[in-house]
């Protein structure tokens, strides 16, 4: 910070102060009939100043604040990624909040890092111009008075351009991230697969052209905004050119400045001063353009998060966790609809349960409320006897295994991909590896991401390796949503008895294959945010109910492949 200062406010100043009254120097000393070796030494002194200054500025600048701004762009952007986790899971339903987000983590960072650059560039500014005018102001304010009244026309414009910038690019936010969305499918293996074998590329294209269209539309709006702003500059650009020099001529014919070394002061800083305060009217553009950038982004920042604030409440104890839902309702943000409705029921530590039903009918919500990423609207979730919002959020999670039917493997190693929750030496992984039937180096890298030679694993075998996460670690429950859909029956069964076998954690599995769950200790089938059957797997099927009916339909399916 000081370093820059002084880069910013001394040097650079002083190295135009030198090139300004060069020439002067020069003249006078040739006009006091000094000897031309001692005018060419003063003047090569005053050049050799002016270039050691510049080169001090540019060696700061190159060799430390170019590396610096790459730190404090990652620690910002860091702590932008930092904040996303601590945004309250609901908010990710909205999206007016990813436009926020987007403006946010494509903006922020690169405009904080420019924003401090930018004010060491506009206190230059201002020393240069404090600089060039002293020595115009010498010789009488007229000239200074031509200087900055023109120069007043490009700050105020290049500032009313900041604000018309902002104003632009917050209206494309919306349409940006759609197309963003079509590059990203693009980045994507299965994505582009699909795209290649199917006409959904129909609408996405069309949606990609809408959002070109509204974009350049947009662009059309501010248009003669922009144009007024370049009138402006243009203006009082030609303004300058022609005024600095008519005046300074017209004072050295009638007399009012002296001699052919001041002219040639005069003239060298009145163009140094229209430049410096051009750009101390760009640099406060761009300071007033981080300014507004800070204002758009703050909604993000100001983003309430009741429950990822809770870090002060109670620690989660070790052991098996019982856990009890007492008339839990709950309907996402915007929605008319429950997808859970009045439920109850109670999993007794250690006890094995399933999560059954058609699609749509609340399962994935039940587990989402379990890991407290919602609040209930209406009853309560309850962990050991204790409400679920009296717990630490942070601690409470980390007692809790998940694993996904999308759960997401890592461009980073096997050992890596498989120690998400908890560490573990290389034996016990390399064990866990066989126990799912994956032969992987714990040193491959999982995808091409970032190395050629990465292993690229079938659907199944990502689950298989996500899977591998919650053997090797102690929770107090284990939340499995569908996490072996990708396996053949045969096989996601087995990995099922492996996890209810093994483990004495309290277990929810959510599953839509009814054969992977006839070893649970109880079943229960959802329909419509509600509990319409519950038991064993041998007392729903003698119910006759609708757990018999889908059972069956799945069996039947079997038997005729």
């Amino acid at each position: 910070m000081v370093g820059s200062f002084i880069s910013s406010v001394l040097f650079v100043p002083a190295a135009g102060y030198f090139s300004a009254t060069l020439a002067q120097a020069v003249i006078e000393m040739i006009e006091a009939g000094k000897p031309f070796e001692a005018a060419f030494l003063t003047g090569l002194t005053y050049l050799l100043l002016a270039l050691a200054l510049n080169l001090l500025h540019a060696v700061y600048e190159d060799f430390y604040l170019r590396w610096k701004r790459q730190e404090i762009e990652g620690t910002i952007e860091r702590s932008i990624y930092e904040k996303a986790l601590m945004v309250d899971y609901r908010h990710f339903d909205d999206p007016s909040y990813f436009d926020s987000y987007k403006l946010t983590t494509e903006e922020f960072a690169s405009q904080s890092s420019e924003m401090l650059q930018n004010l060491f560039s506009l206190l230059s500014g201002i020393a240069k111009c404090i600089v060039y005018g002293a020595l115009i102001a010498s010789q009488g304010v007229a000239l200074l008075l031509i200087v900055l009244g023109c120069s007043a026309f490009v700050a105020y414009a290049q500032i009313y351009w900041s604000r018309v910038s902002v104003e632009r690019e917050t209206a494309m936010v919306n349409d940006q991230r759609k197309a963003d969305y079509l590059r990203r499918l693009f980045f994507d293996h299965t994505a582009v697969a699909d795209l290649r074998a199917s006409n959904i590329k129909k609408p996405l294209f069309s949606l990609f052209d809408g959002s070109v269209k509204s974009r350049a539309a947009i662009y059309r709006k501010y248009g003669a905004k922009e144009f007024l702003t370049d009138i402006l500059v243009n203006l009082a650009q030609l303004g300058t050119t022609f005024a600095v020099p008519v005046y300074v001529a017209w004072g050295v014919m009638s007399g009012n400045i002296g001699g052919i070394g001041v002219y040639a002061t005069l003239i060298a800083s009145s163009l140094a001063l229209k430049e410096a305060l051009n750009a101390l009217g760009w640099w406060s553009s761009q300071v007033a353009l981080g300014v507004a950038y800070a204002q758009k982004v703050q909604r993000f920042f100001d983003t309430d998060s009741t429950i990822e604030a809770s870090t002060d409440g109670e620690k989660a104890s070790d052991g098996p966790f019982s856990v009890r839902f007492d008339h839990v309702s709950y309907r996402y943000g915007g929605s008319d609809e429950f997808a859970i409705r009045d439920l109850s029921l109670a999993i007794a530590p250690g006890e094995k349960i399933a999560i059954v039903g058609e699609n749509g009918a609340g399962k994935t919500t039940l587990t989402k409320l379990l890991l407290r990423l919602y609040d209930a609207d209406g009853g309560t979730v309850q962990i050991n006897g204790r409400p679920i919002a009296d717990y630490d959020v942070s601690t409470l999670r980390g007692r809790i295994g998940i694993a996904f039917q999308q759960s997401r493997l890592y461009a980073l190693s096997v050992r890596e991909n498989m120690t998400a929750y908890a560490d573990a030496d290389d034996a016990r992984l390399k064990s866990c590896l066989e126990e799912v039937g994956l032969r992987l180096s714990l040193d491959a890298q999982v995808t091409k991401e970032f190395d050629e030679n990465g292993a690229v694993l079938s659907g199944g075998d990502a689950q298989r390796l996500c899977l591998t996460r919650l053997l090797h670690s102690e929770f107090g429950l284990l939340i499995l949503d569908e996490p072996s859909s990708a396996l053949d029956p045969i096989a996601e069964y087995r990995i099922a008895k492996l996890i209810f076998d093994r483990s004495p954690t309290t277990t929810v599995m959510v599953a839509h294959r009814l054969s992977t769950v006839v070893d649970a200790d109880r079943i229960y089938l959802l329909s419509d945010g509600r509990i319409i059957e519950s038991g064993t797997h041998a007392e729903l099927m003698a119910q006759n109910g609708k757990y018999r009916e889908m059972f069956l339909k799945q069996a039947e399916g079997y038997l005729k492949a």
